[in-house]
């Protein structure tokens, strides 16, 4: 009996691919993954989201906005972000690999990372 409903399990359950666990998400990330060719490249989290993130300090005073997940070469991020946002306020965090930028920026950020094929 117990080896019966072994088959019957195993019979049922379809393998889990990528295509079928996170559905369109995925389709669309692996196709923007493939056109990037920078000497950097941004992991998405496994929501399958930017990791653009806000950090608020001093009581509400100064906002941050962090780019993380960064593989590569940091410094030509940071490059074509600055030229991209015309900002001189973007910093690196080389022990954690991230870029600062001073001001809430995120919706800038996000599109422009979209557009580069993030």
């Amino acid at each position: 009996m117990f080896r019966s409903l072994l088959t019957r399990n195993s019979q049922l359950t379809r393998p889990v691919t990528p295509q079928r666990f996170l559905g369109c998400a995925f389709e669309s990330t692996v196709a923007e993954q493939k056109l990037v060719a920078y000497p950097y490249f941004i992991n998405r989290t496994r929501f399958q989201t930017l990791p653009v993130y806000t950090d608020i300090r001093n009581a509400g005073t100064r906002t941050l906005t962090l780019v993380r997940r960064i593989d590569g070469d940091v410094e030509a991020l940071r490059n074509d972000l600055a030229a991209a946002l015309e900002d001189n306020t973007v910093e690196i965090r080389k022990v954690s690999r991230q870029i600062v930028i001073r001001g809430n920026r995120i919706n800038e950020v996000r599109e422009w990372l979209t557009k580069k094929g993030f």
